[in-house]
């Protein structure tokens, strides 16, 4: 009577440590893909930061066009141009453009912001991604808003006084 015992006790053993072993195998799984998901979704905001601030150095956009691009990108209207095929869920991004003046003539410092729309589905706002590029830019002679008036621009010389 004491083997069978033994063997139960044997075989209840070796079954709780193949769950657990299961248990610790799927966590490490869901933990790499959700951080796959995430630098996947990092890279996307970059190249589309870097792409936007690029269109308005060659003067394909201007300051005016991506302000207005603010209330978001769909996934149609930008993310396509960049030959993304995988499905990212229709996720939306927003641009965020400040400009401010700086001592070399001509160039102006563009601070150009973007973040995923946030989603009702994403209660912890640390998960969205953001990316934010500052750049000093050479705006075309079209370009009729060469920077934003502030509080603390106001009372400054033109910079060519």
């Amino acid at each position: 009577m004491t083997r069978r015992g033994g063997i139960l006790l044997e075989v209840l053993l070796s079954l709780a440590l193949f769950v657990a072993a299961a248990a610790f195998a799927l966590g490490a799984t869901r933990s790499v893909v959700g951080t796959l998901d995430r630098s996947r979704r990092e890279a996307l905001a970059v190249d589309l930061a870097r792409s936007r601030l690029a269109e308005l150095e060659a003067g394909i956009v201007t300051l005016a066009e991506l302000r207005d691009d603010a209330e978001g990108l769909s996934r149609a209207g930008s993310v396509e141009a960049f030959g993304e095929e995988a499905d990212d869920g229709g996720r939306r991004w927003e641009i965020d453009v400040t400009t401010e003046r700086t001592e070399f003539t001509g160039l102006v410092l563009v601070e150009l912001t973007v973040r995923e729309a946030p989603d009702e589905a994403v209660n912890d706002p640390s998960r969205i991604v953001e990316c934010t590029l500052r750049q000093l830019v050479a705006l075309r002679e079209g370009d009729d808003e060469a920077w934003e008036a502030d509080e603390l621009l106001r009372d400054l010389p033109e910079a060519d006084e």
